[in-house]
């Protein structure tokens, strides 16, 4: 996600657009060698309309229902805010074992899940890929790194994801404006380049 300058005295956001469902069995990760296969430029009054609505024209679907959280222990001090606020805003959530634990212990509920590699054994804990194919979750955030044991796992949550069409976020500064942005979503406008210019003209005038 790349944010450019004001325009027109309106925010300018682009999304990219990669082709996960295409690469079969890649891993849905972004990494600083990577190049898009596309991107989207969307103007909104402000950052979080132009953003929301950049993200929606690659397809991204807002979530309605549960939103699956995996983040390593690096990311959590920065985190917890975010998760708070996604709290506040009422969705179920969802996460791995660890990460539950201590979004509990800081009073965000959340339902843990079992790791991929134990779905059908003996675990009792929900498994990923029925809550995924029902319907349960339709957003996952999975921020990795290389600094865990658990590797091959969340590379299975992240190609699920996008196997099953649920939208997926791996990043955490796009998370983070996602959420701080979730609460303007009923005020998106449709205005165009077009109107922006005319709007403009009309103030010169």
């Amino acid at each position: 996600m790349y944010r450019g300058e004001a325009v027109l005295q309106r925010e300018l956001n682009m999304a990219p657009m990669f082709s996960w469902p295409r690469l079969r069995d890649a891993d849905p990760v972004l990494r600083c060698e990577m190049a898009s296969t596309g991107e989207v430029a969307c103007f909104g009054p402000n950052i979080y309309s132009a953003f929301l609505k950049a993200m929606l024209s690659t397809g991204f679907k807002l979530p309605q229902k549960g939103i699956l959280i995996g983040i390593q222990h690096s990311f959590r001090p920065d985190f917890l805010s975010t998760a708070h606020q996604l709290k506040e805003e009422g969705f179920k959530l969802y996460a791995t074992e660890a990460t539950s634990a201590w979004l509990n212990a800081n009073d965000v509920p959340t339902t843990p899940v079992a790791w991929p590699s134990l779905d059908g054994k003996d675990s009792e804990l929900p498994s990923i890929s029925r809550l995924l194919s029902e319907g349960h979750i339709d957003l996952v955030v999975n921020l990795p790194n290389n600094n865990t044991k658990f590797l091959k796992d969340n590379f299975l949550i992240r190609r699920m994801a996008v196997d099953y069409g649920v939208p997926l976020i791996t990043n955490f500064q796009v998370i983070k404006l996602f959420v701080e942005a979730i609460k303007y979503s009923s005020e998106l406008d449709t205005t165009s380049l077009f109107h922006y210019r005319q709007r403009d003209i009309g103030q010169q005038g």
